[in-house]
């Protein structure tokens, strides 16, 4: 039974697809669904370690969550790098968890089908890791 849906957000077109996906599911299990982005090392050279000034940013990224429930929705801003963020929020969410993750992240680059975090995820994660891939991207 799903009962919590981690959906990594990083503004990427691969993310917003994990976040359209995520909230697909919620909606026919009535799980609830924590969306995370990772503040990194930058939020704490501009003096912001909380990342606050990325709201606005992370609300407009899941915005397609809008039409749960509000109850049904929380969204985090995560001081860590984006395995370590969701692997942070996953352990603190009990049985029933399930993570979604686009194929690549914002800061992607090369040829390869998957990015760093999606694989890290794949690899370790104690829970299941679905990867939602670019439909438009060919075999």
């Amino acid at each position: 039974m799903v009962n919590t849906i981690v959906v990594g957000v990083d503004g990427s077109a691969d993310s917003r697809r994990a976040v359209d996906w995520a909230g697909q599911l919620a909606e026919q299990t009535g799980a609830r669904v924590v969306a995370v982005h990772a503040v990194g090392m930058l939020e704490h050279e501009l003096g912001d370690p909380g990342g606050a000034h990325l709201r606005p940013q992370l609300d407009a990224w899941t915005a397609a969550l809008d039409r749960l429930g509000a109850d049904q929705v929380e969204r985090r801003l995560v001081g860590a790098e984006p395995v370590g963020a969701i692997s942070d929020v996953v352990a603190g969410c009990g049985s029933g968890v399930v993570v979604v993750v686009g194929t690549r992240g914002a800061g992607a680059r090369g040829a390869a089908r998957l990015g760093s975090t999606s694989l890290r995820l794949a690899e370790g994660c104690r829970c299941p890791v679905v990867i939602v891939p670019d439909p438009d991207e060919r075999s």
